[in-house]
């Protein structure tokens, strides 16, 4: 870098000096054409040493890597929306055996990710309490998930 700023400096102070010697005219505008393709090979010189293989290879490498992110980042989405329907759908199991009168400490629901719709949806319940005919029910026809799949566990 420091190289090619001295190149810069020195193409610069030399060109000036060219145009202050020269006379006007003709000749002038000549050493002015000159003087600015000299100025201009000195801006452009690290272009010509660039390595193009590294600058190629770096390129592909740094897109891999941002599509990796890419990934990553959508997965971790993908995860972050499991968790919210989990916990919504949760929560709506609580409330709604708080709405019934119903004695349930905890419930853990799995949500499975479905690929035609790109969706996830509830897939399985364990509910820690006695089972509740109104309860199940309500989860299979609210949340789609039939009594095989519904796992009741009394605390007595």
């Amino acid at each position: 870098m420091r190289q090619w700023i001295t190149g810069v400096t020195a193409a610069s102070l030399l060109a000036s000096i060219a145009m202050a010697l020269t006379p006007k005219g003709r000749v002038r505008q000549v050493t002015s054409l000159v003087c600015g393709l000299m100025c201009a090979l000195a801006v452009a010189g690290p272009l010509v040493k660039l390595d193009y293989k590294a600058l190629a290879s770096g390129a592909a490498l740094y897109a891999q890597r941002a599509e990796q992110v890419a990934a990553d980042a959508q997965e971790e989405a993908k995860m972050l929306d499991r968790t919210y329907i989990q916990d919504r759908c949760q929560a709506y199991i609580l409330a709604k055996a708080a709405e019934g009168g119903l004695d349930v400490d905890g419930v853990r629901l799995q949500a499975r990710w479905d690929e035609s719709g790109c969706v996830w949806y509830p897939w399985s319940v364990e509910v820690d309490g006695d089972r509740d005919p109104r309860l199940a029910g309500l989860i299979e026809s609210e949340l789609g998930i039939p009594p095989e799949r519904q796992s009741w566990r009394n605390d007595g």
